[in-house]
This record gives C-alpha cells, sequence and structure tokens, in this order.
C-alpha cells in the first residue's frame, strides 16, 4: 500500500469558529497518528506561494499533491484523512449533496465567517 499524498491544511486560526474546529481535526490526527496531514495556521506567518493572506481567509484551502483546493473540496479531502470524519467526506462528496454543500459554504457560511473575523480584527 503506497503512502498518502500530504496534506496541508491552510486555515484561519484567529476565527473563533474555525480555530477550535480545526484544533479538534489535529487532536484526532494525532491520535492516530496521521503524519500525513499538516495544519498552517495562515491569520499569521507564513503563506504559500502564490496567495495572499485575504483569499486564503476567505475559505478554508488544502494543498494535496501540488493542487490547492478551497473550500468544500478541502474539507471532504481533510476529512478523508481523518477515520472519524470519513462517512461525512463520503456523503458531501455524493453527487447530490456536492452542488448544495459549495452554494452553501461559498456563499453561505465562508463569506460569514470571514466577515465576523474582519470585524473582530478592526476591533482590536
Amino acid at each position: 500500500m503506497s503512502e498518502p499524498l500530504p496534506l496541508v491544511v491552510f486555515y484561519n486560526g484567529g476565527c473563533s469558529i474555525c480555530g477550535p474546529e480545526i484544533s479538534l481535526y489535529q487532536k484526532i490526527a494525532a491520535q492516530h497518528r496521521i503524519t500525513h496531514l499538516q495544519f498552517q495556521d495562515i491569520s499569521v506567518g507564513d503563506l504559500p506561494t502564490g496567495y495572499s493572506r485575504e483569499t486564503l481567509l476567505k475559505a478554508l484551502h488544502v494543498e494535496q499533491g501540488g493542487a490547492m483546493l478551497a473550500g468544500a473540496p478541502a474539507f471532504i479531502a481533510m476529512w478523508r484523512a481523518l477515520p472519524r470524519f470519513v462517512w461525512l467526506a463520503r456523503a458531501i462528496d455524493w453527487q447530490p449533496m456536492r452542488g448544495a454543500t459549495n452554494l452553501f459554504y461559498n456563499y453561505l457560511l465562508a463569506p460569514f465567517l470571514y466577515r465576523r473575523f474582519m470585524r473582530s480584527q478592526a476591533k482590536t
């Protein structure tokens, strides 16, 4: 069996919802010794080449095998690597759900979380 492709999750650790959610995924990855799954907080520190902080803050991004995934496809790739979330990845990647999930995340949830984060940053 071949090694899974390295998967890097770029997330907003400064978001009061995203940060704790990703922390849960990090704990699960550590518990299961999943070494090909890495997490990088893009609210601070270095960014992947060719991406702005603003772009990355607007949605979850995952780099896998040289390809950058954003939004629901990024969640699907990450969840496929986490034993407790494989079922969710399969459900959301199911054709009837894929379109609705993308619309919900890209047009409602991600913009809401980004605006909420930017307002919190403006207050500090």
